[in-house]
Order: C-alpha cells, then sequence, then structure tokens
C-alpha cells in the first residue's frame, strides 16, 4: 500500500484507475482511504471487500484456519504461507502454469492478519466503486442490490489476467 501511495504522490497521479485482484482489494482500499481525491475509481477484481478495522482473517471466514495448515511451520518460515497452485484457482493451460510458478511465491502472514482503518467519509462515499466478480462466492455476496457498488460478473476463475486476459480488459475498459 506504501509502495502505491508514494507512486501516486511522486509521479503527481490523479484521476487513477485502481484494480485490486484478491488480497489487493485490501491494498486499494487503504490507499483510497489515505488518497481518495487522485483516484478516479476504483475496481475490486474478485477482491477481499475493507472493513473498518478487520483484517483478511475478519473478513473471510475460515482463511485463518487455511493459512494455517498452508504456514511454512515446518521449514522454519512460520510467518510465510504456501504459495496456491495455478490449478487451485482454476488454471489448465500448460504454458499459464509454467508460467505462474516461476513468477509466484509464498505470502506473508501478517499481510492477513493486520486490520485496516477505513475511516475516510470522502473515501468511503464520494469514489466510485465496482466489483467484478470472477467467481460467486462470499467475496461478492450482497453486492448486486448495493446502492453503492456498481457489481459486474465475468465467470471465468479467479486468475482472469492470466486464463482470459482479453476478454477481462474489454469489462474493464467498459466499467470505466
Amino acid at each position: 500500500m506504501v509502495d502505491i501511495i508514494q507512486v501516486l504522490e511522486y509521479e503527481n497521479l490523479n484521476e487513477i484507475i485502481l484494480v485490486g485482484h484478491s488480497y489487493g482489494g485490501l491494498v486499494i482500499g487503504g490507499v483510497a482511504e489515505k488518497l481518495p481525491g487522485r483516484i478516479r475509481c476504483l475496481v475490486y477484481l474478485d477482491a477481499y471487500i475493507p472493513q473498518d478495522n478487520k483484517s483478511a482473517f475478519d473478513i473471510v471466514p475460515g482463511l485463518e484456519t487455511i493459512y494455517n495448515q498452508r504456514a511454512l511451520k515446518e521449514q522454519g518460515r512460520e510467518w510465510l504461507v504456501a504459495l496456491y497452485t495455478p490449478e487451485e484457482f482454476g488454471v489448465t493451460d500448460s504454458v499459464d502454469i509454467e508460467w505462474m510458478n516461476s513468477r509466484l511465491c509464498p505470502m506473508p502472514w501478517h499481510t492477513h492478519d493486520q486490520p485496516l482503518r477505513i475511516i475516510n467519509p470522502e473515501a468511503k462515499n464520494f469514489l466510485k466503486v465496482t466489483y467484478l466478480a470472477l467467481n460467486l462466492d462470499i467475496l461478492s455476496l450482497g453486492l448486486k442490490s448495493s446502492a453503492y457498488w456498481d457489481y459486474d460478473e465475468l465467470k471465468t476463475g479467479h486468475d482472469a489476467m492470466i486464463t482470459v486476459p482479453c476478454k477481462l480488459v474489454q469489462v474493464l475498459e467498459a466499467l470505466v
């Protein structure tokens, strides 16, 4: 989050469209909390939706249990969580799997247990926000009928940027 804030400030960027995928929803929510005047809209791409003073573990039921099971304790690196495989996210093309495997790395545990403060009324009430569901799951429940969110679906699996990048670009362009 800090890196994105610094880039926006250093480059004096405004009218930004931030897209957060998965855990990245918490990141863009935190950026919007700090710099709402620089952001045109937020797009939550199958992402965690920030809630005031809640961590990812608070937002997603059962996630902490999953991360406990995936923690790299046996390797003496309990602060890291084993990466998900491309196949676990529905990626089936062997070229895509090879490309992803060469770039995936474990996730730090504490990214998910630290609560995020979301209290800035300018960020909460005046930013255009869209949720783009790739999987119909707990993260997107209730958003279809929300007055606060625009909502769209692209039923393709969690990693649409890998499996259907051109289609995802079309949907994103139509949203903004």
